[in-house]
C-alpha cells in the first residue's frame, strides 16, 4: 500500500514540473537571447550608438522583451511578425514591469523583426517608420 501511494506522489509531483518549463515559441528561436543597439534609423538617416551607451535587448523564449534587468519596458506590443510570421508572445514566467505611470503609450502599429540571411547575429526591428538595429551578444 505503501508503495502505492508513493507511486502516486511520485507521479503527480513529476507531472507537475512540466507547468514551470517556459513555452517556447518555435518560430523565435534564432533570435532567442542578448542584443545590443548598435543603431538606429528614422527615415532615410542612420545614427550609430556607441556600445558604452547602447542598450541591451533580452528576448525570451516566450516572446517577451525584457532589458538586462529582466524589466519589460513600457507600451511593449501583443503580437509582431518575425520573418514574415505573425507572434503573440505569451509570459511563461511572471514579468517585471518598468514605472510606466507617467509614460503616455502609442503603441506600435507593426512590429517587425527580420534577420539578414546574409548575418544572423544582426537583427532589425522596425516600427512606424523607425527602425533599430541591434548585434548579437556572447
Amino acid at each position: 500500500m505503501k508503495k502505492i501511494l508513493l507511486f502516486v506522489f511520485a507521479l503527480i509531483a513529476f507531472s507537475r514540473c512540466s507547468e514551470n518549463d517556459p513555452e517556447a515559441i518555435a518560430e523565435l528561436s534564432p533570435v532567442v537571447g542578448k542584443w545590443r543597439l548598435t543603431a538606429y534609423g528614422a527615415g532615410d538617416s542612420l545614427i550609430f550608438v556607441s556600445t558604452v551607451q547602447s542598450q541591451v535587448t533580452i528576448i525570451r523564449p516566450d516572446g517577451i522583451m525584457v532589458d538586462e534587468e529582466g524589466v519589460q519596458g513600457c507600451c511593449p506590443p501583443t503580437r509582431y511578425l518575425f520573418n514574415g510570421v505573425e507572434i503573440t508572445p505569451k509570459p511563461a514566467a511572471p514579468v517585471k514591469s518598468a514605472d510606466c505611470s507617467l509614460v503616455l503609450c502609442a503603441p506600435c502599429g507593426e512590429m517587425t523583426i527580420t534577420t539578414p540571411m546574409s548575418d544572423p547575429d544582426v537583427m532589425v526591428i522596425e516600427c512606424d517608420g523607425r527602425s533599430m538595429w541591434y548585434k548579437r551578444e556572447q
